[in-house]
């Protein structure tokens, strides 16, 4: 029989597998939050690949979460992300499934190169994150877990012999230098007040993004190997990129609907600015096909992502003088 803690896979858009889960756990509990998701607290960051040091390109990263959780919408729904660690190996899966029975929302961490058929890591590399368990059902040996494939952020099953395989080459167990817990539980507040989207803060946002887009700069990124092994890693990971950075100009669109349907701005300045978003959404959406397909050329998507970048400034500062 299963049992569940229904939660509800938050899918509008990618993040990354952290806030993916923290948004299904919060909008489960309080619809509302969904304009949290929205709430355009990210900046442009250069990050590193993880195999690959000398290999930079751009993505995003979403304000707060890490660093100063308070100011994090979420903490009105999130009262504490608690570590922690299995007794043994021997012990892990009683020990999920008491968690679930009680009710706890439960990430653990897991190796994708084994974990979901369907995935970009999929038999292909090492990657390891932290994946939510929705549930299990003891008598077909099965965990219900939400993560993401190449089709989405939805609920999988997945069998124990996977789930212990995952885990057991997870960082946790294969890095003896990584700090991070087996596994982290999602403590909430006991009650859970709806979340009021605010224009004060949008426009607050906006300002700041304006003034840091004028700043970014992508030189020497996108340093795609000739080597044919080599190129495809680095298109992989300038995907991974790309592909959050499509994903947040589709969180911006919902972010115009949900400011319009609340009235925050009229519908004059929401036709504006919604021509705006969607030639900065469709020129990253070019770029992420090329690296899909490969069709990719340094020079001439630098300048193709330079010219997105004072667009999207454009936007916001459209949008703060139009609020």
């Amino acid at each position: 029989m299963k049992l569940s803690i229904e939660r509800k896979p938050f899918n509008e858009f990618w993040m990354n597998c952290m806030l993916n889960q923290a948004f299904s756990i919060a909008v489960s509990e309080e619809p509302s939050y969904k304009d949290a998701a929205y709430l355009n607290i990210y900046r442009y960051y250069p990050w590193e690949a993880a195999t690959d040091k000398d290999f930079r390109y751009p993505t995003i990263d979403t304000l707060y979460y890490m660093d100063d959780p308070a100011r994090f919408p979420l903490s009105q729904v999130i009262r504490y992300i608690e570590p922690g660690h299995f007794r043994s190996r021997e012990t892990m899966l009683e020990e999920i499934r008491a968690m679930l029975k009680g009710g706890r929302n439960l990430s653990v961490n897991v190796d994708l190169y084994d974990w979901l058929p369907g995935s970009m890591a999929w038999k292909k590399f090492h990657w390891y994150h932290y994946s939510l368990l929705n549930g299990y059902d003891k008598e077909r040996g099965v965990f219900y877990v939400i993560d993401d494939t190449l089709a989405g952020y939805e609920e999988h099953e997945v069998s124990e012999e996977r789930l212990l395989k995952a885990y057991s080459n997870s960082e946790y167990n294969v890095n003896p230098d990584y700090l991070g817990p087996a596994f982290y539980v999602y403590n909430l507040h006991e009650k859970v007040q709806p979340y009021e989207l605010k224009l004060a803060e949008v426009v607050e946002n906006a300002e700041r993004l304006a003034r840091e887009l004028g700043e970014f700069s992508i030189e020497g990124m996108w340093n795609v190997d000739s080597d044919p092994e080599r190129r495809q890693a680095h298109l992989t990971y300038g995907l991974v990129g790309v592909n959050i950075i499509c994903n947040r100009h589709i969180a911006n669109m919902s972010l115009l609907r949900s400011m319009r349907e609340k009235k925050l701005i009229g519908e004059a300045l929401h036709e504006t600015l919604s021509a705006q978003l969607g030639a900065v959404k469709d020129g990253w959406d070019l770029i992420k096909d090329r690296f899909v397909t490969g069709d990719f050329e340094r020079g001439r998507e630098l300048a193709l992502a330079e010219g997105l970048f004072a667009k999207e400034k454009a936007f916001w500062t459209t949008l703060v003088a139009g609020a």
